[in-house]
């Protein structure tokens, strides 16, 4: 299953291409190849260092384990969320204390994932492989990496 299995704690279960595309169509984003591996292959997943929100079988997401991308990334712009307001910005984890984690689409399908919260808006990282092994604790207090 790839890295990313290998990395995970838990993961929803795979995902169907056909569920990837209706949500880059939903979001008007085409996923960044490792999000992509990721979704295909975990569906969303709890890894070593991060929570990645994704796509799964909603039916089976009772109580609510995992975070829709589609649904999340939709909530935080109609919230006005600091970053959100970028429509090629997609929220794909948070460190609980108002940042948000963002993959920014218009590089796809190479990867950057941008931090964006209350007085930080910094890259984090070019490779998602390697975010849900460091995570989010890249950033200090100051919002440099």
């Amino acid at each position: 299953m790839g890295t990313f299995s290998q990395e995970a704690i838990q993961i929803a279960g795979p995902c169907p291409e056909a569920i990837i595309k209706e949500a880059e169509e939903a979001l008007r984003v085409t996923f960044p190849q490792q999000y992509r591996e990721l979704l295909t292959n975990c569906g969303a997943g709890l890894f070593r260092a991060v929570e990645i929100y994704g796509l799964f079988d909603e039916g089976t997401n009772d109580p609510p384990t995992w975070q829709n991308v589609v649904a999340v990334t939709k909530q935080l712009r109609e919230w006005g969320q600091v970053g959100a307001e970028r429509f090629e910005y997609v929220a794909i984890s948070d460190d609980g204390t108002g940042n948000y984690f963002f993959l920014d689409t218009t590089v796809s399908p190479k990867t950057k994932i941008i931090a964006v919260g209350p007085g930080v808006e910094i890259t984090v990282s070019y490779d998602l492989a390697n975010f849900v092994t460091v995570g989010p604790s890249v950033l200090t207090r100051n919002g440099e990496v």
